[in-house]
């Protein structure tokens, strides 16, 4: 095998996918709040299954005419998966499937691990006009489903739109399921923080301060992270600055 197909390889034979439906976190040192990394390669094939569950969501509504036909990244988690399924979904080879057409809008919720925010805001206006469309609404993760019912009910009443679809990897809570149309990949428990790699660094840069305030050494900092997952082309660059930091 040459070098580029080595270099260039896929991971998929190595996923375990029913691993990757209830995945378990790590516990570390100095956290209340367990772990969980997720490689750039599961993602991926994350991503490609939500899209076959949207393209299964579509054929199933051929001869309602109740199918996706625009989609809305919630920024900034909703963007990685959005983009991945913008790969996907952009277009289409079936006459009866319509091409999805994807637009932004910004929400905050969360201040950082396992910090929310008194309620959603946007922070990014909708940049495409949805008025009478079925819609799917694009994040990484749905956790007490808060962000998810703010969008809906906006696109709904301030924006016309007729249907929201949630679509999501994964979901910590069920309850968004009563009041909406949910496409998901997985679950995952409540005291799990995902690492997406859209947050890698982000992550490691507000819990290493976390560590090092309640007592821990750059060396646990750096076993914590090997333990999470991080590999040293991240832990080499960010974790002693990140932890000198006043």
């Amino acid at each position: 095998m040459s070098n580029y197909n080595k270099q260039t390889k896929e991971l998929t034979q190595i996923i375990d996918a029913e691993f990757w439906k209830e995945p378990q976190g790590v516990a570390v040192d100095y956290d209340d709040l367990r772990f969980l990394y997720v490689p750039d390669h599961v993602a991926t094939f994350i991503v490609a299954q939500m899209a076959r569950k949207v393209y299964r969501y579509q054929v199933n509504n051929i001869s309602t005419k109740e199918q996706i036909t625009h989609a809305i990244m919630i920024t900034m988690g909703g963007l990685l998966p959005g983009v991945m399924l913008h790969d996907h979904l952009a277009w289409t080879l079936n006459k009866n499937i319509p091409a999805i057409d994807f637009g932004t809008m910004g929400v905050k919720f969360y201040a950082g691990p396992g910090a929310p925010l008194d309620k959603p805001t946007i922070i990014r206006p909708l940049s495409i006009d949805v008025k009478d469309k079925i819609v799917g609404v694009v994040e990484d993760l749905v956790d007490l489903g808060g962000t998810a019912q703010f969008v809906a009910e906006y696109l709904a009443k301030e924006k016309g739109a007729k249907k929201i679809v949630l679509i999501a990897p994964y979901l910590k809570s069920t309850g968004v399921m009563e009041t909406m149309e949910v496409l998901f990949y997985g679950h995952v428990p409540k005291d799990t923080w995902i690492i997406t790699p859209r947050e890698k660094v982000e992550t490691l840069i507000k819990r290493v301060p976390y560590w090092r305030d309640n007592g821990a050494s750059i060396q646990a900092c750096e076993a914590n992270l090997r333990k999470i997952g991080y590999p040293p082309y991240l832990t080499d660059v960010y974790l002693r600055p990140t932890y000198e930091r006043g």
